[in-house]
């Protein structure tokens, strides 16, 4: 089994591709459209409501999906997908060994900017030098679904936000990322996400959106990402090193100043 992680401000997500089998409760089911036929590539998101891990898997051409190795304990089911919309299905409780069966619907929703992929982004957001400088330090460490697209802020916000970060990330930003290139940064992102946006209120609505998504092959599919809330204020994993007992070590960049461990 080939194991990968990547990291996300406040969040340990390990993805696993699919090989082992060992025993824990199972959630199955099928994923259904707003005109009731399977729906390929939701994500099906099975959180822990004790201790806050979520297992996602993605729903295959046919719409089945299967959530498996799960603790027993109280599960809270969710359907994503870009462009849709789906009610929780809370209160689950499963034992050990248990299988479960979900089925889930999608209604037809809106598409957001923070559902966009970096590489989306990239070809959507306008030209100029507080993008380059976004793409060049802050995707470094971080993407702008949940830091960026999803607040709005003016222009002194953003200032504020970006001064924080200069101050956090003093060991690599200070010397190489100027004043300027902070009022820069601020200025576009103020632009981008702020009260007189110059984006329209959906990228859906871009002419060149369609040529962004990619289509991608059922084997694709094939995936599952446990995420992992990591706890404290201020936290900025990266970087998660397993050792020889099976332990995550990850350091935190910034403010926090500390090492986590975590034990999947």
């Amino acid at each position: 089994m080939r194991s990968y992680h990547k990291l996300l401000p406040g969040l340990l997500i390990l993805i696993v591709f699919l090989g082992s089998v060992c025993h824990g409760a199972t959630i199955t089911g099928t994923a259904r459209g707003p005109d009731g036929a399977p729906f390929a590539g939701a994500f099906i998101q099975a959180q822990n409501t004790k201790s806050g891990i979520t297992v996602m898997v993605l729903s295959d051409d046919q719409g089945r999906f299967r959530v498996e190795k799960l603790p027993g304990g109280a599960y809270q089911v969710r359907i994503k997908a870009v462009g849709y919309s789906s009610d929780s299905h809370p209160g689950l409780n499963l034992t050990a060994d248990q299988n479960a069966s979900v089925d889930v619907a999608l209604q037809k929703g809106m598409i957001h900017w923070n559902d966009l992929s970096i590489y989306q982004a990239g070809k959507l957001w306008p030209a100029s030098a507080g993008k380059d400088l976004i793409f060049a330090h802050c995707f470094v460490c971080h993407g702008f679904q949940t830091r960026m697209a999803s607040v709005a802020r003016d222009e002194d916000g953003w200032r504020d936000r970006v001064q924080y970060m200069r101050d956090a990330l003093h060991f690599s930003l200070s010397w190489r990322f100027t004043a300027q290139n902070a009022a820069d940064v601020a200025s576009y992102l103020t632009n981008l996400f702020g009260p007189d946006s110059v984006l329209p209120k959906s990228p859906a609505e871009m002419p060149q959106y369609p040529e962004t998504v990619r289509k991608f092959s059922n084997e694709a599919m094939k995936i599952v990402y446990v995420e992992y809330a990591m706890p404290g204020p201020s936290r900025m994993p990266f970087s998660a090193a397993p050792d020889k007992n099976g332990y995550l070590w990850i350091p935190n960049f910034g403010v926090a100043n500390k090492i986590s461990r975590l034990d999947p």
